[in-house]
C-alpha cells in the first residue's frame, strides 16, 4: 500500500516557485527533498500545484511549484500564476522564476549553454530590466520598465552563496547527481537529450552576423569559419553570473537584432536542471526565520504584476555585457591590437602539462603573495627557451586568479615584425583597453575623457593613457600586466612603455625576454626579482610524446620501444637548455618515412639552431623545381614584410609576375602549399590568418646571412617594392577589391627605401606614382586614398578631402625617399605646405627619424623648421619624441629654435625628450638650454625627472646645469621630492651633488620630516648621518622628532635620538615636548625610550600638565605605567592643585587609577 503524502495547511508555504515550460516543472520537482499532499485551492485558482519541502540550515521551506498554461507565455499569463497562487496561498512571501533564456555573448562574459544568470539589484534596476518598454529621448531610447528588488531575506543568501561558492565551490553537479540517482529517466530519456551536460562540442557560437544556413537547431550543417574560437573549460560544471536580467514581452530570434545564441533544443532540459540546482542550493542556505519575517507577498501583489516574460522568452543576460556603441568606439580608439588571437595560438601551441616547473617556483608564488613586497617578476631566456609558451601558462593562471580576487589583467605579446602596429601608444593602449573589458561599467570619468578626445580628432597620447590607467587600476584590488618578449620591441619603444609603467600606479609586472635588456629594465623596475628560463627535461620529453604519432609524424607505423628511446635520449641530451631545438630535432625525424631513415636522420641532427635552419634551407632547395622556386619566394617576402602579412596577401603577391598588367587570380597558390614547401620554418596563426616565421631565432639567423636564395637584403626589397607599385600601376579599376591592395599601398615606400632606393624599375614607378601629374589616375588614387587614411585617419582621425591633391611631398617625406625628393620637381611651396593634420614634410621626417631626407628637404628648400602642426608639435618636438638626435642636430643647426618654456610643458623640446626617455636627446637639448639661459626651465625638468624617479637622467640635468636646489610652486626641492617618493637611491645621488638638507617648503616640512612622514628608516638614517638639522621647527614649533612620535615610529625614534645635539626636551607653541605627544597617544615604547634618552619627566605644558597627567587625563594606562617605571613624579601638583590621578578619577578611568594608586599616588589636598 502507497504511504499518504503530508497534508499541509496552505498558510505554511512561503515560497512560491514559476516554472514556464514542462521540463523547466519537472526540474523543479526533482529538487523537492519531500513532497506533500495536493492543495485545497481558492474557487477561481486555475493552476496546477506540486507542493513539497526543501531542506535548509534550522529547518525546511515548503513550496508551492506552478507552470504556465501550456503553449502561453508573455507578462499577462505570468502574472495570472502569480496572483492565482497568492489567493491559495496567503503567506508567501517571495517568488523564484526559475528557467532557461537565451544568453547573449560577450568578450566581458563567456557565457555557455548550461551555466546560470541570477538577477541581482544593480543601481536603478531591482535585478530584471525590461528591454522593450521606455520613451523615446533626444539622446535615444530610455529603458524604464524593472522589478523591484527582492526581499532582504533572499538578497542575504545570494550574497552568502557567492561568498561560499569562491571559498568552496558550487553543490551543483552533487544535486544534479542526485536528482539522477532519484530519477533515472532523467538522465537517460526513451527520446532525445536528458538532464545532463550536452558536450561542448554541442555548444557552438557564431559570429552575430551569420545568417544560419539550415533549420537545425544544433548547427551542424553550419559554416564552421563563421564559428568563434572560445578557451576550453577545466570542467564541465556550469558557470554562475550575477546581474541584471533583460527581460521584454518578445522572442528576439535574429541574431542580427540581439546577437541572440540559436537556440539549441538539445540543451533545454539541462539548463533547466542546473538553473532549478542553483535555486535549491540558494534556498538550503537561506534562513527559515528570516523568511518568515519577510512581509506577505500580497502586500506587493501589485509589483508582480510587473513580471514582463517567462524566460523561454527572454534575452538573458549580464546586463553589462551589453556593448553600447560608444563603449566599442572607446575600445577602438584606445588601440587596434588584437592581444587575444595570439594568445589563442599559444594555447593551441602549448602541450598539457609542460611548464608547471614556473608555477610552483618560489620567486613565482612570493611574487602573487599578498605579503612578499616585489611587484616585477623578470623571466630572462636564452632564444628557443620557451619563454612566449610559459607566458601564455602563466597568462591562463592570472586569468583564473583574477576571476577569483577581482583582480585586472593585462597582456602583451612583443612581436618585432609588427613594429609599426605595436608603437608604445598602441601597447599601452591595449593595456588599459583589456582592463576595461573586465570592467561592467566604464567610469564617468574614463568616457568623458575618451568622448573628449576623439571628438578633437585626437589619438590617445602618453600622458591621456597614465591618467586613464590610473582611474581603472583604481576599480581593482590588484592588476597584473604580463609582458612577453620584451626584447622585440625597438629599443625606444621598450624605454618609453617602462618609463610609462614606472610613472604609473602600482602594478604587478610579469615579463620575458632575452637576458640582455636586463640592465635597461633595472633603470625603470627596480623592485624586481628573476627566475631564469631552461628549457625542462620533462617538459620536453612531454612534447616529444606529444609529437611521435602526432600531425607531424608522416609516417606513425615507422616507430618501435627502441626507436622511441634512441629519440628520447639523442634528443634530450643535445637541447641545452632551448626548447626550439629539440621542436626542429623531433620534427625532422619524424619526416622521414622508415624506421631506418629515422635511424639515420638521428645520427646527424643539427646541434645548434643555426644547423637547424640551415639544414631545412637545404632541405627546401632539394625539392621539385616548382615547390623550391615557391618556398624561395616565401621565406624572404614573411622574412622582409613590414608587418605580418595575411595568407590572401602572401599569395596574391606572389601570383604577380614581371610583366603581368593585370592581375590574375589564378596565379595564386594553394594556403596549404605555402605551409608545404617551407618544412614549417613558416606557420600561419589561425586566429588571425597571418603567416610568420617559426620563430625570432630564424629572423636573426636570416638577417645575419649575406644573401637568402641568392640576393642581399636590399635587393629584396626591391622587388618587393616593384611588386607593390606594379600592382598598383595594374589598369584595371577593379583591382581595388583585390586583397593585396593595402600592404601594396602602405608599404611599398619602406620597402624601396630599404632598397637604398638604387636605379631601377621600382625607382622609376615610385617618382611616376608621385608625380603630380599622375594623381588623378583612377588605379594611383585609390592607392593613394588608402595610403592617407593609413597616414592621417588611424593616427589623427583626420580624412584627405576628396577633389583636394593628395600631399605627394609629405608622402615621400613620411617613406624617407630622400633620392626621390631631390630629383623632384617639387616647389618651395610644396616643400613648406602643410597637410590636413597641420604637418609639413619635414615634420614627417623629423618624427621618423630620416636624417637624410631631413637633409634633402632643407637642400631643395624647406625652410618651415619652426611651424607646429595642429597638435603644438615642432620637427624638432617630434625628433626629440623619437630620440632622434641627429635629426634634432641637424635641426638646430639649421636654424630651428628649441623651446624651452612654454604654458603648454609638452610643446618644449627639452620636455618631450625626457618625458619619452632620450637620454640622448636630452642631453643635448639641456645643453642648449643651458646655453641660451634657460636654466630655470632646466631646474623644473629635473625636478619632474626626480618625480619620475628616473635617476640617470636627473643626474644628467644637474651635470648639464639644472639648479639642485630650485624649488616648484610649493616650495619642494628635487630632494624633497625624492624623499617623498620614498626613492632611496636618488636622494643618495642628490645629495652627493650638494642638495641641501634642510630647504623648507612651503608648509614649513624639511627634507627629514618628510621622510619621517613616509616612514623610510633608511631614508631618515641617510639624511641624519649626513648632517641634516634635527632640531628646526615648523610655524608651530613641531619638531622632527615629534613628527616621529605621532607618526609611532620606533625605530625613527631611536635614528634621531642618536643625534647628540637632538633637543629632547623641545616644546611647541604649546608647550608640548615629545614625551607628551607620546603620552597623549598612548605610545608607550616611545615613551621608554624617549626616557632613557634623558627627556626631562616633569616638565608642564601651556595648562600645567606633565607627561604623567596627559596620559592619565587620556586614559593611555601602559604610558602611565612606563612613565612611573621611569620614574615620574605620581603627586606632582601643577599650579591648579591637580594630580595625574585628578585627571583619571575626572574622566573617570578605573584601570589608569588602580595603577596610579598601586604606585602610591594620593589624593593631595590643595
Amino acid at each position: 500500500m502507497a504511504q499518504s503524502l503530508p497534508q499541509l495547511d496552505n498558510s505554511d508555504y512561503t515560497i512560491g516557485w514559476i516554472a514556464a515550460l514542462p521540463h523547466e516543472r519537472s526540474a523543479a520537482q526533482s529538487m523537492l527533498d519531500e513532497k506533500h499532499a495536493p492543495p485545497l485551492k481558492h474557487p477561481n485558482d486555475e493552476n496546477i500545484y506540486t507542493l513539497g519541502s526543501i531542506y535548509c540550515s534550522g529547518g525546511k521551506h515548503n513550496v508551492v511549484i506552478a507552470s504556465l498554461p501550456p503553449g502561453r507565455s508573455g507578462p499577462t499569463p505570468a502574472a495570472t500564476t502569480a496572483t492565482h497562487m497568492l489567493s491559495s496561498f496567503p503567506e508567501i512571501k517571495f517568488g523564484l522564476i526559475v528557467g532557461i533564456g537565451g544568453g547573449i555573448p560577450s568578450d566581458d562574459n563567456d557565457i555557455r549553454l548550461g551555466d546560470v544568470v541570477v538577477s541581482q539589484p544593480d543601481g536603478q534596476f531591482g535585478g530584471v530590466r525590461q528591454y522593450d518598454r521606455g520613451k523615446a529621448t533626444f539622446h535615444g531610447f530610455e529603458e524604464c520598465g524593472a522589478l523591484n528588488s527582492p526581499p532582504r531575506a533572499l538578497l542575504n543568501a545570494v550574497g552568502a552563496l557567492q561568498s561560499k561558492h569562491e571559498m568552496e565551490g558550487s553543490v551543483i553537479p552533487d544535486i544534479l547527481e542526485i536528482m539522477c540517482t532519484n530519477y533515472p529517466l532523467m538522465a537517460k530519456p526513451r527520446v532525445g537529450p536528458g538532464y545532463v551536460y550536452q558536450g561542448a562540442a554541442n555548444d557552438r557560437l557564431f559570429n552575430a552576423s551569420y545568417k544560419h544556413t539550415s533549420s537545425r537547431k544544433e548547427c551542424s550543417e553550419c559554416d564552421n569559419a563563421e564559428e568563434k574560437r572560445r578557451p576550453e573549460r577545466p570542467d564541465q560544471d556550469p558557470y554562475i553570473f550575477y546581474g541584471t536580467i533583460a527581460s521584454g514581452n518578445a522572442v528576439i530570434k535574429d541574431a542580427h537584432i540581439r546577437d541572440l545564441f540559436p537556440i539549441n533544443d538539445r540543451w533545454q532540459r539541462y539548463a533547466a536542471a542546473t538553473a532549478a540546482a542553483y535555486a535549491k542550493e540558494l534556498l538550503s542556505i537561506t534562513d527559515v526565520t528570516d523568511v518568515r519575517s519577510t512581509p506577505d507577498a500580497r502586500r506587493i501583489s501589485s509589483q508582480l504584476q510587473e513580471i514582463n516574460s517567462t524566460t523561454q522568452k527572454i534575452a538573458s543576460t549580464l546586463q553589462q555585457t551589453q556593448l553600447s556603441k560608444e563603449r566599442q568606439d572607446i575600445y577602438q580608439w584606445l588601440s587596434p591590437l588584437n592581444i587575444s588571437a595570439r594568445h589563442s595560438e599559444n594555447q593551441k601551441t602549448r602541450v598539457d602539462g609542460t611548464g608547471l616547473w614556473l608555477l610552483e617556483h618560489v620567486e613565482f608564488g612570493n611574487w602573487l603573495s599578498q605579503t612578499v613586497k616585489f611587484q616585477t617578476l623578470c623571466c630572462y631566456g636564452d632564444p628557443g627557451a620557451g619563454k612566449t609558451i610559459l607566458s601564455s601558462l602563466v597568462i591562463d593562471h592570472l586569468e583564473h586568479l583574477a576571476r577569483e580576487s577581482k583582480s585586472g589583467l593585462s597582456y602583451i605579446y612583443c612581436d618585432y615584425k609588427d613594429p609599426e602596429q605595436q608603437s608604445t601608444e598602441n601597447i599601452v593602449g591595449a593595456i588599459i583597453k583589456q582592463l576595461l573589458i573586465q570592467i561592467p561599467q566604464i567610469p564617468d570619468s574614463v568616457v568623458s575623457r575618451c568622448r573628449d578626445r576623439m571628438n578633437a580628432g585626437k589619438p590617445l597620447s602618453l600622458g591621456d593613457a597614465s591618467e586613464l590607467f590610473s582611474i581603472i587600476c583604481a576599480q581593482f584590488s590588484r592588476v597584473y600586466i604580463c609582458l612577453d618578449a620584451l626584447d622585440e620591441l625597438q629599443e625606444s619603444n621598450l624605454r618609453r612603455i617602462l618609463k610609462w609603467i614606472q610613472d604609473g600606479p602600482s602594478v604587478h609586472i610579469f615579463l620575458t625576454s632575452r637576458p640582455h635588456i636586463q640592465d635597461v629594465v633595472l633603470e625603470y623596475l627596480e623592485s624586481q626579482h628573476t627566475v631564469i628560463v631552461r628549457a625542462n627535461e620533462s617538459d620536453i620529453r612531454r612534447f616529444i610524446e606529444h609529437e611521435i604519432g602526432g600531425p607531424n609524424d608522416i609516417a606513425p607505423r615507422a616507430m618501435d620501444e627502441r626507436l622511441k628511446g634512441d629519440i628520447f635520449a639523442k634528443i634530450l641530451g643535445s637541447a641545452k637548455g632551448i626548447f626550439l631545438l629539440p621542436s626542429l630535432q623531433v620534427r625532422t625525424v619524424l619526416q622521414a618515412v622508415t624506421k631506418r631513415s629515422r635511424e639515420e636522420s638521428l645520427e646527424s641532427l643539427p646541434s645548434s639552431l643555426g644547423e637547424a635552419f640551415a639544414g631545412t634551407i637545404t632541405r627546401i632547395l632539394q625539392q621539385p623545381n616548382s615547390m623550391s622556386e615557391l618556398a624561395r619566394k616565401i621565406i624572404p617576402w614573411v622574412h622582409f614584410a613590414e608587418r605580418p602579412l595575411t595568407v590572401d596577401e602572401l599569395a596574391s603577391s606572389l601570383a604577380i609576375h614581371d610583366d603581368d598588367n593585370s592581375f590574375n587570380s589564378r596565379g595564386m597558390p594553394d594556403p596549404d602549399i605555402l605551409l608545404h614547401c617551407c618544412y614549417g620554418l613558416v606557420v600561419v596563426d589561425q586566429e588571425t590568418s597571418t603567416i610568420r616565421l617559426v620563430h625570432y631565432s630564424l629572423a636573426e639567423y636570416l638577417s645575419k646571412q649575406e644573401e637568402i636564395f641568392g640576393s642581399n637584403q636590399q635587393q629584396w626589397h626591391d622587388r618587393i617594392a616593384t611588386v607593390c607599385l606594379r600592382f598598383l600601376n595594374f589598369s584595371t579599376a577593379s583591382h581595388t577589391e583585390v586583397v593585396p591592395l593595402k600592404y601594396a599601398a602602405t608599404q611599398w615606400g619602406h620597402h624601396l627605401r630599404r632598397s637604398d632606393q638604387r636605379p631601377g624599375i621600382a625607382f622609376e614607378m615610385a617618382k611616376r606614382y608621385l608625380d603630380i601629374d599622375c594623381q588623378n589616375h583612377i588605379n594611383y588614387s585609390a592607392g593613394l586614398k588608402l595610403l592617407c587614411d593609413f597616414m592621417y585617419k588611424t593616427r589623427f582621425r583626420r580624412e584627405q578631402t576628396p577633389g583636394t591633391r593628395y600631399p605627394l611631398v609629405h608622402i615621400a617625406a613620411f617613406f624617407g625617399l630622400d633620392k626621390i625628393i631631390l630629383q623632384s620637381s617639387w616647389t618651395r611651396s610644396d616643400l613648406n605646405s602643410k597637410d590636413v593634420a597641420g604637418r609639413t614634410p619635414i615634420a614627417w621626417a623629423a618624427e621618423s627619424g630620416f636624417q637624410d631626407t631631413t637633409m634633402a628637404l632643407i637642400k631643395k628648400g624647406a625652410t618651415a623648421l619652426d611651424w607646429v602642426d595642429d597638435f603644438d608639435l615642432s620637427p624638432l618636438i617630434l625628433a626629440a619624441i623619437g630620440g632622434h638626435r641627429a635629426v634634432g642636430q641637424t635641426l638646430i643647426g639649421k636654424g630651428a629654435k628649441p623651446r624651452f618654456d612654454s604654458s603648454l610643458q609638452r610643446t618644449t623640446s627639452i620636455w618631450a625628450a625626457e618625458k619619452n626617455g632620450n637620454n640622448d636627446m636630452l642631453g643635448m637639448l639641456a645643453e642648449r638650454s643651458a646655453a641660451s639661459g634657460s636654466i630655470e626651465s632646466l631646474g623644473t625638468l629635473m625636478r619632474d625627472t626626480v618625480q619620475r624617479g628616473n635617476k640617470n637622467m636627473a643626474e644628467m640635468l644637474i651635470e648639464k646645469g639644472a639648479a639642485i636646489n630650485s624649488v616648484d610652486g610649493s616650495g619642494r626641492s628635487a630632494l624633497i621630492t625624492a624623499v617623498y617618493r620614498g626613492n632611496e637611491a636618488m636622494v643618495e645621488m642628490l645629495i652627493e651633488k650638494g642638495a641641501a638638507l634642510d630647504v623648507v617648503d612651503d608648509a614649513g616640512r624639511t627634507p627629514l620630516v618628510w621622510a619621517i612622514r613616509t616612514g623610510k628608516d633608511s631614508i631618515v638614517k641617510m639624511l641624519v648621518e649626513k648632517g641634516a638639522t634635527v632640531n628646526s621647527a615648523n610655524m608651530v614649533g613641531k619638531t622632527a622628532l615629534m613628527e616621529a612620535v605621532e607618526n609611532g615610529s620606533d625605530n625613527i625614534t631611536r635614528i634621531l635620538t642618536e643625534r647628540h645635539d637632538l633637543a629632547i626636551d623641545a616644546a611647541d607653541t604649546w608647550r608640548k615636548t615629545a614625551l607628551m605627544l607620546a603620552a597623549e597617544t598612548g605610545k608607550d615604547t616611545i615613551a621608554r625610550i624617549l626616557a632613557e634618552k634623558g627627556a626631562t619627566l616633569d616638565l608642564v605644558n601651556s595648562i600645567g600638565q606633565t607627561a604623567l597627567m596627559v596620559a592619565a587625563d587620556n586614559g593611555k594606562n601602559s604610558v602611565v605605567e612606563a612613565l612611573i617605571e621611569k620614574g615620574a613624579a605620581i603627586n606632582f601638583m601643577n599650579d591648579f592643585g591637580e594630580t595625574a590621578l585628578t585627571y583619571a578619577e575626572l574622566m573617570g578611568y578605573s584601570s589608569v587609577i588602580e595603577t596610579l594608586k598601586a604606585n602610591g599616588a594620593k589624593i593631595v589636598e590643595a
